[in-house]
């Protein structure tokens, strides 16, 4: 592009040169055809009159045109009265041949149309014709003496023009040496090594790239090593669920079903009516609890009142159940009854959310008051929950699942989490999820 631009630039600069070379040549040699055919018909009138300057004039120069060879602008030449050239102020041995411009640039300088045409003036002696002065500009001088100039000039630019070029060149090679070095970090970074970093660099216009790169690999590394663990405890979590249902199942519905299995036994072996009523209202008792536990154990895996009630009245039974369980807390809501028509995954994100902070203060926080609020607005929820306990550091807590992965799961839906949280001061968690999830988010996302 710069290579392009200084060529145009030269070949206007050409162009201008030529152009005002031209009007200068005209100029100048129109003005001396008008100078020399004033002093020539000056001189024509003063010998107009004396026949002797004419006499002998095969011998002697009538004119002495010869004389005026230093005018080079004007070619004058005497014809006699036969045609006859008898003398001009141009020698046969006068030229350009080394020093004639090429025939384009004569051709360029457009000197050949009107205002350099013959002159020519009759000489007449009592009215008798003996010749005539044929005066024609000649601008061949001149034009060789613009060439000279021109040449001068364009060679000077056309130096200056690569020395440009190789200023140039060298500038954007040392300027853009490092993006092979960015180029391969990216290429690194493509194929998952988010640990390469790039060096400080010298030049002004990728110091900024380097450390916004350097601080987009320190995120995706970070948020890729947090991802793997997360993964991980995911795993060894959904391993400690199964291996507490298996361990329920075998405890708790082993022993509902041998005994059943022995009072069935019993009434059919029994000789009595009485004993085999007892025995099948220990079967109905049993089976009611069974009952109870597989309810249990399913309000755990999913929350069935979710479905069928809403988001709304799902997170009111939480906070019934919650009230039940831990007696010692105080705890006051203000949940939103209609939260209109909500997307499967951002009703059980925010349900988890609730339920695991919940669980994380009857844990952790020690506290004696709890307030949790859900409200919302046209196109978003806002979740939030206070408590009075002892308050955590949130550095620490990132290293644990909760938190984590109530994250992870608002981040999925676009949605945001704030904390806010000092020892003995209590802690506030804000949440904004949207109400429809993202396009092309999976209604299963949060459901684990």
């Amino acid at each position: 592009m710069i290579t392009g631009l200084l060529l145009l630039l030269l070949s206007a600069s050409a162009f201008f040169i030529v152009k005002n070379a031209s009007e200068d040549v005209r100029a100048e040699v129109t003005s001396t055809a008008n100078l020399a055919l004033h002093l020539l018909d000056a001189e024509i009138l003063q010998h107009s009159s004396d026949f002797g300057w004419i006499n002998n004039a095969e011998s002697n120069s009538i004119f002495r045109l010869q004389n005026l060879g230093n005018i080079r602008h004007l070619k004058i030449e005497f014809y006699d009265m036969n045609g006859k050239l008898r003398e001009s102020n141009r020698s046969k041995q006068q030229g350009l041949e080394n020093n004639a411009p090429p025939k384009w640039f004569t051709n360029a300088m457009g000197l050949s149309g009107a205002g350099l045409s013959k002159h020519t003036r009759k000489i007449m002696l009592s009215g008798r014709y003996v010749g005539q002065l044929v005066i024609t500009p000649d601008p061949s001088y001149e034009i060789a003496e613009v060439w000279g100039d021109t040449i001068w000039i364009l060679g000077l630019a056309a130096i200056f023009f690569v020395l440009i070029n190789m200023l140039v060149y060298f500038a954007v090679r040392y300027t853009f040496k490092p993006v092979d070095r960015i180029v391969e970090a990216l290429t690194q970074m493509q194929h998952g090594l988010f640990s390469n970093r790039l060096p400080d660099f010298k030049q002004v216009e990728l110091q900024e790239i380097g450390q916004k790169f350097n601080a987009m690999a320190d995120t995706l590394q970070k948020s890729t090593q947090n991802n793997h663990r997360l993964t991980q405890q995911v795993i060894r979590l959904q391993e400690d669920e199964r291996k507490n249902l298996a361990r329920e199942i075998h405890d708790e519905i082993g022993q509902y079903l041998t005994a059943i299995h022995m009072d069935a036994s019993a009434i059919l072996n029994g000789k009595k009516l009485s004993g085999a009523k007892e025995s099948a209202k220990a079967i109905s008792d049993v089976t009611r609890q069974m009952m109870d536990m597989v309810r249990e154990i399913l309000q755990r895996l999913r929350p069935r009142v979710l479905d069928e009630l809403g988001l709304g009245l799902a997170l009111d039974e939480l906070m019934h159940q919650w009230r039940h369980r831990s007696r010692n807390v105080r705890l006051t809501h203000n949940i939103t009854k209609d939260l209109g028509v909500l997307d499967e995954a951002v009703s059980i994100t925010a349900y988890r959310v609730v339920q695991e902070c919940l669980t994380n203060i009857v844990k952790h926080a020690n506290a004696r008051q709890v307030a949790v609020s859900v409200t919302q607005d046209a196109q978003y929820i806002y979740i939030k929950i206070e408590d009075d306990g002892v308050g955590f550091d949130t550095t620490l807590a990132t290293q644990g699942y909760g938190l984590a992965g109530m994250s992870e799961r608002i981040q999925g839906l676009m949605g945001h989490m704030n904390i806010v949280t000092s020892k003995n001061q209590g802690t506030r968690i804000m949440v904004t999820l949207p109400k429809q999830a993202p396009a092309g988010m999976d209604n299963n996302n949060g459901l684990a």
